[in-house]
């Protein structure tokens, strides 16, 4: 985009003048149009409308002050730029800096007080949502203005191009950058805050589209909110990211700043300029029809079509629940005309929605129409789709179970992308950040530490029984559960957002390099990841059989196990190949990483908004709970929470004298258990390369001076042991490639174990794989090998031994608990807390004067730690009949609380009631002929079974 001037020197001047000054008539245009409309077709101007306009002010002065720099020498270098001139420049670019933000904060404000009207009194989730980013957008402006205005000490230094004295200043580009998370996220949340509301509406297809289609114009925003993005990544390449005391680079951070950052400012006046245009487009349909009346049939529809009669013009809002006998509330025009301040009511889109028959007898005081209201409570609506509604998550049959299982598996794939690039990742930052070993162990402290240790309990259980919290009496019982937000698709949501914003959060601690920015980032990653874990793990044990519960979890834990080595053969081949220690430019590298994190940051929009339109089936604390019983009864004969000493004396477990239910000790060792794994498998982990190295050899060594840097490497090739031909990147890939495989293995065979009663049960292959990790772990502290190769061996048995034992101890663990098994499933989710402080013992370990080896003593301790759940299980005859695999048994009773059409629930009534009074009545008749009639001979007719369909589930009527 160089240009040259008139001296033939290179200007960017013209292009930057042409394009802001372009966008900023686009955007006037479609201002005045909103105004017009609004002032003429409406008759009413808006809170939202008069802070567009107060946005298009401060967007016109921003424009100004970069078509002034351009004429001025923006664009230009420093040394092409006259004394007069860069006085002036200086100034005008100090003003952008003070403009942009407001600018941008005045555009959204307009959008969300637009989305809080649309969503008064109909949408909960989108009202909470739109305040939520109200917020956001206005604490996050006004901080970033005033560092803008203070942005140096003292002041005014910022604008003042002679200062001669001592002074300090932000860089301009680096707070730009630093602020482009928050830009993102909430031009994501705008973005698609609207878009379930929209395709809820009682509208025609084609309308439905078209106004689906009108509010997503704003993804332009977002798109060049990006391109904005890549050019200052490209300025702040030759930026000293810290505070600058240089007279030369004092304002923006370098010198030829407004060379470098000409490209970066006019993409900020575009994105605020065409930002102002797409947030006008859905108000000026109004003044299209006024100006354009034969549009009108064309953008408004016909409400005589086929569309009003079929069920897909039903309102439905997902993963919020309601009685199966009520019709969902009306989105429609009467309820979203809403007034402003006490004053007459004014429709939201200015009548330009054309109201639905069923719509207006819903807002209406007369009786509805029975032929006007097609409501099947087995069926939702989905925005376009017609989709059936899925039956209880634990009446899901194998098939209905591969479906959605194969879907919530996307989770488990993005978890494994992101733990394979964690390691890596965390090793690059302190490589070229200098970081000593316990800053870098700190990483991974606040991603197990700190994320999985708050994550289950604060967001993961609070959300997953969110609407269990509803039911109860103290919220208002049934009354309260029409409003209530919870389940499992709830989960997956929230948890994808928050790994969303955390992996967003690296992109300016890539570019500043600051360790607190790190651990910030790798603190939220992994609490969004522990909110997920809570949920998909769940799903996966419960969705289907319950005796293939663990092999379900299983293969969903080897996609996890594929996405890690596809993404740590990612990190080391591609984007920290060349990544040397003692060149400070390789810090560019971590920047280019941020864009795969841009990536799965859209990527987890577009999965939160796959899910919201998904229809997963949910269960209930109570149904959890009968089934629990139910089983129980079965297998036990007793009920496993009672305590009671008239009990079997198996059930109750004495512990210091006090008794405790069985599935109370069963979930504490799950716990105990997990917690030990984790721990374990992130020491093995992290002092991995460190293991390998400390081999002895009869080649001549390298002593590093740090834990963490032993002695034993290749001089030619420091990324390879002494004595082997592979890198130790190269052997962790084999590890976790075994780390996998022998997940999938063991699916398979827990799957054979299911219809093979002499085969081991899961129990028995978690303590064989407990075994086999005390094993391998143990050979290098007894024998303390002279081979690296050893020592690699027993490191991939370690690796193919500790895959299974995390799905298998979260499916067992979740055996029996009934009412707590989403409660238990959150506690065994932060057991794995563990793998945030063992680091740091074997650390001290080796710091204290210790070898490797006897830091690995630890990790041996803790497979004894885990044994005593396996053992429990095996010796333990109740606890063993507990977590053995069986089916569920529910009840038929218990269907009742399904939310199923009425006529199939008193269908079902009655074809249990007839198979009652048959089973009687040939009762009956069998004593009669035995004990009351003589003896007669009888000829043999063919029997016929005529099956009324009582025991079946499929609700066919008989």
């Amino acid at each position: 985009m160089a240009m040259a001037g008139s001296n033939e020197h290179p200007n960017r001047g013209p292009v930057v003048f042409a394009v802001t000054t372009a966008t900023l008539v686009l955007a006037t245009v479609f201002i005045v149009g909103r105004i017009v409309c609004r002032l003429r077709v409406v008759d009413r101007l808006s809170l939202d409308d008069k802070f567009m306009v107060l946005g298009w002010l401060l967007a016109l002065f921003l424009s100004f002050t970069i078509d002034f720099a351009a004429v001025n020498g923006l664009g230009k270098h420093d040394e092409d730029i006259s004394r007069p001139d860069f006085e002036t420049l200086r100034r005008c670019e100090y003003g952008f800096s003070i403009l942009y933000n407001p600018a941008l904060m005045a555009t959204k404000t307009s959008i969300l007080i637009f989305y809080l009207r649309l969503a008064k009194n109909t949408q909960v989730v989108l009202r909470y949502a739109s305040w939520a980013t109200l917020v956001v957008v206005n604490v996050s402006g006004c901080v970033l203005t005033l560092m803008n205005i203070f942005q140096c000490s003292p002041v005014r230094a910022a604008w003042t191009a002679d200062f001669d004295r001592e002074s300090s200043c932000i860089p301009l580009l680096t707070e730009f950058i630093c602020a482009a998370p928050v830009n993102i996220v909430t031009d994501l949340a705008i973005l698609t805050l609207p878009i379930p509301v929209l395709t809820g509406m009682r509208l025609p297809m084609r309308q439905k589209t078209i106004l689906v289609l009108t509010f997503t114009v704003g993804a332009f925003v977002s798109v060049i909110d990006v391109v904005r993005i890549y050019y200052l990544q490209r300025a702040v390449t030759e930026v000293f990211t810290g505070p600058s005391t240089s007279p030369e680079s004092r304002f923006g951070g370098q010198a030829d700043f407004a060379w470098n950052a000409s490209l970066s400012l006019m993409w900020s006046a575009v994105e605020v300029n065409v930002g102002m245009a797409c947030a006008c487009v859905p108000a000026l349909k109004p003044l299209i029809l006024k100006l354009l009346p034969s549009t009108r049939h064309d953008l408004a529809g016909t409400w005589a079509s086929s569309d009003t009669k079929r069920p897909s013009d039903l309102d439905a809002t997902p993963f919020r629940k309601r009685s199966s006998t009520a019709p969902p509330p009306a989105l429609a025009l009467e309820s979203i005309r809403i007034g402003e301040d006490g004053g007459p009511s004014v429709s939201l889109a200015a009548a330009d929605l054309s109201p639905a028959p069923d719509a207006v007898y819903l807002t209406s005081s007369s009786a509805p129409d029975p032929s006007h209201v097609i409501y099947t409570p087995s069926s939702l609506y989905f925005g376009f789709v017609n989709i059936s509604k899925p039956r209880s998550l634990l009446r899901v049959g194998a098939a209905e179970s591969l479906r959605y299982c194969t879907l919530v598996s996307v989770l488990f794939f993005l978890w494994g992308i992101s733990y394979g690039l964690l390691r890596s990742l965390n090793n690059a930052v302190a490589g070229v950040n200098r970081m000593s070993s316990a800053k870098t162990l700190g990483l991974t402290g606040a991603y197990f530490g700190g994320g999985y240790l708050l994550g289950p309990l604060l967001v993961g259980e609070w959300i997953l029984r969110r609407d269990e919290h509803h039911r109860s009496k103290r919220h208002g019982g049934a009354k309260a559960d029409a409003d209530n937000v919870g389940g499992f698709k709830a989960t997956f949501i929230v948890g994808l957002c928050i790994y969303g914003i955390g992996t967003i959060i690296f992109w300016p601690s890539a570019v500043t390099n600051s360790y607190g920015g790190f651990m910030l980032s790798n603190f939220v990653v992994g609490f969004g990841l522990s909110v997920l874990e809570v949920g998909a793990n769940t799903f996966m044990v419960l969705c289907g059989p319950a005796e293939f519960g663990a092999t379900r979890l299983l293969l969903a834990q080897g996609v996890q196990g594929v996405g890690s080595v596809l993404s740590g053969l990612l990190a080391d081949k591609v984007f920290f190949k060349n990544i040397a220690n003692d060149d400070p430019r390789d810090s560019m590298t971590l920047i280019n990483v941020q864009w795969t994190y841009l990536g799965i940051t859209l990527l987890c929009v577009v999965l939160a908004l796959f899910f919201f339109y998904m229809p997963l089936p949910e269960v209930g604390d109570d149904e959890l709970e009968r089934a629990a019983a139910t089983a129980a009864t079965r297998q036990l004969h007793v009920d496993p929470t009672t305590t009671t000493t008239t009990t079997k004396r198996s059930v109750v477990v004495v512990v210091g004298g006090c008794g405790f239910q069985l599935r109370t000790v069963c979930l504490v060792l799950a716990v105990v258990a997990q917690c030990a794994y984790v721990a374990a498998q992130e020491g093995n982990n992290i002092f991995f390369r460190t293991l390998l190295v400390s081999a002895p050899s009869a080649v001549s060594r390298r002593t590093a001076g740090s834990a963490g840097h032993m002695v034993g490497l290749d001089d030619d090739d420091p990324s390879r042991p002494l004595g082997l031909s592979i890198s130790i990147a190269d052997f962790l890939l084999v590890g976790r490639s075994a780390f996998a495989s022998s997940r999938f293995l063991l699916a398979y065979v827990t799957h054979l174990s299911v219809g093979r009663r002499r085969l081991p049960q899961p129990r028995t292959y978690l303590a064989i794989s407990i075994g086999l990790c005390f094993v391998s772990a143990l050979v290098p502290v007894v024998r303390r090998p002279s081979s690296p190769y050893l020592l690699a061996v027993c490191s991939t048995v370690f690796f193919f031994a500790e895959g299974p034992i995390w799905p298998l101890i979260f499916a067992i663990g979740l055996q029996g608990q009934g009412s707590r098994t989403k409660r238990a499933a959150a506690l065994i989710t932060m057991g794995a807390a563990g793998g945030g402080v063992l680091p740091f013992i074997m650390y001290g370990i080796v710091v204290g004067g210790g070898t490797v080896q006897n830091a690995f003593i630890v990790v041996v301790a803790l497979q004894l730690v885990m044994m005593p759940y396996p053992l429990f299980l095996k010796f333990n005859a109740d606890a063993r009949r507990l977590v053995d695999p069986c089916s569920r048994g529910v009840p038929m009773a218990f269907q009742e609380d399904e939310e199923m059409p009425t006529d199939e629930v008193v269908a079902r009534r009655h074809r249990i009631e007839r198979k009652r009074m048959r089973r009687g009545e040939s009762g009956l008749r069998g004593l009669g002929a035995k004990f009351v009639l003589p003896p007669r001979k009888l000829s043999h007719q063919a029997d016929v079974d005529h099956h009324e369909g009582g025991g079946d589930d499929d609700g066919r009527r008989p």
